[in-house]
């Protein structure tokens, strides 16, 4: 996020981000994906050696923190459209006064 917004608002959108992080994790279509994971990490573990498996767990989370990253920056890129598509709008009001009509 850009250092000129308060660190207030930075932690609010954090906090937001978690808010519906959480809804998604929730999603009916989730609990299904989930099952199949937990199938599939069964397997693995049978199929695997230790070392194999500690492996392709570290790879996992490779994967998953950079895809972290990506959709945070995402995030924060999206609000820093929309407000800028947001005062780009309050500023082309047709009576020349700032406001949306």
């Amino acid at each position: 996020m850009p250092e000129a917004w308060p660190e207030w608002m930075k932690t609010a959108f954090d906090l937001r981000f978690l808010e519906r992080a959480m809804e998604a994790f929730n999603l009916e279509e989730i609990d299904g994906l989930a099952q199949q994971q937990k199938q599939l990490t069964d397997e693995l573990k049978r199929q695997l050696t230790t070392e194999q498996y500690r492996l392709l767990l570290q790879w996992e989370e490779m994967i998953n923190c950079r895809c972290t990253i990506e959709k945070e920056w995402l995030y924060f890129a999206g609000l820093k459209d929309g407000f800028m598509l947001w005062k780009h709008l309050l500023n082309s009001s047709p009576d020349g006064e700032g406001g949306l009509q």
